[in-house]
């Protein structure tokens, strides 16, 4: 018995990852962002979310993404003034996308 018994042996033309695995290949989060020191506008377009904070200098959550994307769970009267979801985050342009990178 010496020899090694696969216990998955991958199907015959199988090539890379599987469907629905993540791939930094492509760019998956396109983001405008108004800059309210310099009144000027900034765009980019990252692939994790990580690297969207860390290009753009935020610190932005999974809720507060989802909630930009989305528009659930936002003041849009801002009744808080300056606690409102809208007035912390309204200058965040946020949206989805599926493009490869260009190198």
């Amino acid at each position: 018995m010496s020899a090694e018994v696969k216990r998955y042996a991958k199907p015959e033309g199988f090539k890379g990852r599987g469907k629905g695995n993540t791939n930094y290949k492509k760019n998956k989060w396109d983001i405008t962002l108004f800059d309210k020191e310099t009144n000027t506008m900034k765009s980019g377009k990252y692939s994790t979310i990580r690297e969207l904070n860390e290009g753009m200098n935020l610190k932005l959550t999974a809720d507060i993404v989802w909630r930009l994307t989305t528009g659930a769970r936002v003041d849009t009267t801002q009744r808080n003034k300056g606690n409102s979801f809208l007035s912390r985050y309204g200058h965040i342009k946020l949206t989805k996308i599926n493009e490869e990178k260009i190198a």
